[in-house]
């Protein structure tokens, strides 16, 4: 199963009908847990109540949530009977604080109880959600044989272990794709409880599905880091670019109202807000079926699917084809009259017009190149509109965005060169080459982490067809230096870096791209000790070997990051000797312990001068 369906399935399954929903207000986007009842059902109701509880209390037994589920539950069923009552009208955010926050003994466990439980709503669900992440051991491949057992046994509970597990590990990832994921997990017993090899069988799709768990919350966590980083019109011009782009016949006004709408949901999912999520993303897909006329005509197949199938059919349409009557050239903004009149009376909707007409027109570039374009534009608008003669000034937008777009295909085509020139080994070699020297305060193993990845990133995006290339390397650096960016957040790296990181969103990446050496970087002394040249670089995988060696490169240029290409690469050759030469003798220690001072003396020579 794709992970496309793993994310949506829940969206799909958890609400059968959605008229006892109530419909949020202006301002307050309460739910109340009676209508909620009813429309999900008890069954899935407890899921998603057993999600919020694993993901908040990580420390609890299955057991002890069932207790609190029960609880909670009951008082579920009352108020879809009773939904006048004064406490069933309250949010189910509220309602689910209010029942946790008295369970007994519950800050003897969790002493941060003490601080969020008092506080009113929103303050105490944003305390909840920043307390949810400790340190839970890593999943191991279950028993088999038990796990068979209790799968045919007694599924029910067997799918609320799956769940359990789940959201303990994940506890920022959206209860959604939980419930999804664990119904993937139920899928994955059931195959393999059926084969010869249950073990070989449940080892391969297990890896697979870890790798689908981790790209689903590097996603998740990569929108919520932007809202948190950026002013929300950045987020907004993202979701803008990617309608545009895949429904370009679509108008403009249609692909406003879901982008703002996306914006919000997604607003709210970061927030930890498990139920206003779910039910919001319900309905924007319900939205976006409403109007499939506006979007596009490959949208109708999907929304006539059964509940069940339509969001992840819909996510999974490619983009559609640009409009053949679509002219190339974007004439109303940059020969018009009247440009700087609109861009003075309506910058924000003018911008996001000309956002919208430019990515249509583009399915080939990245959201970030776009972006990048976009803003731009509006750079020269603001410089061309002071001046006496705009209109002259601002045609020049055509061949702005030809260099823009220039600059990003030839840095492609230069990266994809070294790549299959050099291969994945030299090809990391100068990537870490290129951003020690930018952050040489960051670990070995975060540097060889982001590189590692940026080589995995090459391989991939350089394989595909030519008009694929940007916008697939341009997207997994987007997400790559999110990443790092989050961390420098927590970890203060360096100044340019953080600059870089906050700055600006579409300039992000040649921002990293344009680095030089961090000046304010005070380099350790030379020592031998930071030279591990022995014979455990004869031991290990050959994954385990490679990291060695390149992180002998790492503490080499955290010495001397300014070092010249020449010099790194001759000390890197004579590294090579070493290591080919004792890792080929029959006493490894014994080969380095002779050739090691000669090693260092020729290190301290070239870095010393």
């Amino acid at each position: 199963m794709k992970w496309v369906t793993l994310i949506c399935l829940l969206l799909c399954t958890i609400v059968t009908e959605s008229r006892h929903l109530k419909k949020r207000d202006a301002d307050h986007h309460s739910r109340h847990i009676g209508g909620l009842y009813l429309a999900v059902g008890e069954s899935n109701l407890k899921h998603l109540l057993l999600v919020m509880l694993s993901q908040n209390f990580q420390k609890c037994t299955l057991e002890e949530h069932e207790q609190e589920l029960a609880v909670l539950t009951t008082f579920a069923q009352h108020c879809a009977d009773h939904e006048d009552e004064e406490d069933c009208k309250k949010p189910v955010i509220t309602i689910f604080h209010n029942k946790v926050c008295n369970i007994k003994n519950l800050e003897e466990r969790y002493p941060w109880a003490k601080e969020c439980c008092p506080k009113e709503e929103p303050d105490r669900e944003k305390c909840f959600h920043e307390h949810r992440d400790i340190k839970v051991e890593p999943f191991q491949n279950p028993d088999v044989e038990a796990a068979c057992k209790e799968h045919k046994e007694n599924p029910e509970h067997a799918f609320d272990h799956y769940i359990d597990n789940i959201a303990k590990r994940h506890s920022s990832l959206y209860p959604p794709a939980v419930l999804a994921l664990a119904a993937q997990y139920n899928t994955i017993i059931t195959e393999c409880c059926a084969e010869e090899e249950k073990a070989k069988c449940f080892g391969a799709k297990l890896i697979e599905m870890q790798k689908v768990t981790a790209y689903i919350e590097f996603k998740q966590k990569h929108v919520c880091h932007i809202l948190s980083t950026f002013p929300e019109r950045v987020y907004q011009a993202i979701k803008i670019a990617k309608f545009s782009q895949k429904h370009p016949a679509a108008n403009f006004d249609v692909v406003q109202k879901l982008a703002l709408e996306s914006v919000h949901l997604s607003k709210d999912c970061c927030k930890g807000n498990v139920v206003e999520c779910m039910i919001e993303r319900m309905e924007y897909t319900q939205h976006v079926c409403d109007n499939q006329e506006k979007l596009s005509p490959n949208l109708k197949a999907c929304c006539e699917k059964p509940l069940l199938e339509r969001t992840p059919c819909i996510i999974a349409l490619p983009k559609d084809a640009v409009p053949e009557d679509l002219p190339k050239e974007l004439i109303e903004f940059v020969e018009d009259e009247h440009v700087c009149q609109h861009f003075a009376d309506m910058k924000d909707i003018y911008l996001a017009k000309f956002l919208y007409e430019f990515a249509r027109r583009h399915p080939e570039l990245s959201i970030q190149t776009i972006l990048r374009v976009a803003k731009g534009y509006e750079g020269l608008l603001t410089k061309c509109c002071a001046t006496e003669h705009p209109v002259e000034c601002y045609k020049a937008a055509p061949q702005l965005f030809e260099a823009g777009i220039k600059e990003v295909h030839d840095l492609a085509k230069q990266n994809c060169k070294a790549y299959e020139t050099l291969g994945p080994f030299a090809y990391n070699v100068i990537l870490l080459s290129r951003y020690t020297p930018k952050m040489p305060q960051v670990s070995d193993q975060t540097l060889l982490e982001i590189t590692g990845k940026m080589t995995k990133y090459g391989g991939k995006c350089c394989a595909l067809p030519e008009n694929q290339i940007v916008p697939c390397a341009e997207e997994k650096m987007d997400l790559l230096f999110g990443d790092m960016c989050e961390r420098q957040s927590h970890t203060f790296i360096n100044e340019q870096v953080r600059h870089c990181c906050v700055d600006s969103y579409s300039d992000r990446r040649p921002c990293f791209t344009k680095l030089g050496v961090d000046q304010s970087y005070k380099p350790p002394h030379l020592d031998e000790s930071f030279f591990q040249v022995d014979a455990h670089l004869c031991e290990g995988s050959e994954e385990e070997r490679k990291n060695k060696r390149l992180t002998l490169l790492i503490h080499i240029m955290k010495i001397k990051p300014d070092i010249s290409n020449e010099k790194l690469k001759e000390i890197i050759e004579e590294f090579t000797k070493v290591r080919e030469k004792c890792c080929a003798a029959l006493d490894h220690l014994v080969c380095f312990d002779i050739e090691k001072p000669a090693f260092y003396l020729h290190v301290k020579t070239e870095l010393e001068h």
